[in-house]
């Protein structure tokens, strides 16, 4: 019989950028841990990865980390916030590429095409039935296996590679395939860190209490209308 591993997973308070450093500390020693040589960030606006190169990839331990940049496709459509917050910025951009940084946009493998009238059919709507599927373990968990499909797709992680992909505050250990072989050959191995609350793709809103003088938190979250 194999033996088995303990490696712990770190769960966030809610959903959202606010856990980036956090989010980045766990990958960057995970994939330390498990010897990995390649990050994928999925980034809107670049933030994630200037991070990354500035508080690790400058550190000796992690300077043989490979980045790899994903983000959304140009000409996006979204339905909340500033979509100056979705797009990387030219300075960010000649930064990447003097440091030789990839930066994949492309579209997204779970996202529909959609028609020029509603209600005419939607193509790839199986795909997009997985994105769904996939937010009910957090908003951002779609977006690291999507980031996976497309760092390989572009020829940047070789089928059968270990890498870590993540986002602002959820971050997976997987092999790597493309989107072709996405259903066959990619393997989720770990959850590094995800939000246990889906604030933003579920609304929920907690009250935390202290239990006695443990310090140990319960918590009370409305269930769904």
């Amino acid at each position: 019989m194999i033996p088995g591993f303990q490696y712990p997973t770190e769960y966030f308070m809610q959903e959202g950028k606010e856990n980036l450093s956090r989010c980045l500390q766990a990958t960057f020693a995970a994939a330390l841990a498990h010897r990995v040589g390649k990050v994928i960030i999925f980034t809107s606006a670049g933030r994630g990865v200037m991070m990354a190169l500035d508080e690790y990839h400058s550190q000796e331990q992690y300077s043989h980390i490979e980045l790899v940049a994903v983000t959304f496709p140009s000409q996006s459509q979204f339905t909340a916030g500033d979509p100056a917050e979705h797009c990387i910025p030219r300075s960010v951009l000649q930064t990447l590429n003097e440091r030789g940084i990839p930066v994949v946009r492309a579209h997204l493998p779970f996202d529909p095409i959609r028609t020029h009238y509603a209600g005419q059919g939607v193509l790839e709507q199986d795909f997009g039935l997985i994105g769904n599927a996939l937010r009910i373990f957090g908003g951002s968990m779609s977006l690291c296996v999507q980031a996976v499909l497309m760092a390989s797709d572009a020829g940047l992680v070789g089928l059968g590679e270990h890498v870590v992909a993540m986002t602002s505050d959820t971050s997976i250990l997987v092999r790597a395939a493309g989107t072709e072989r996405f259903l066959t050959d990619l393997i989720v191995r770990e959850i590094i860190c995800k939000p246990v609350l889906l604030t933003i793709g579920k609304s929920e809103k907690p009250s935390i209490t202290l239990d006695g003088g443990d310090d140990i938190a319960t918590l009370e979250i409305e269930a769904p209308k």
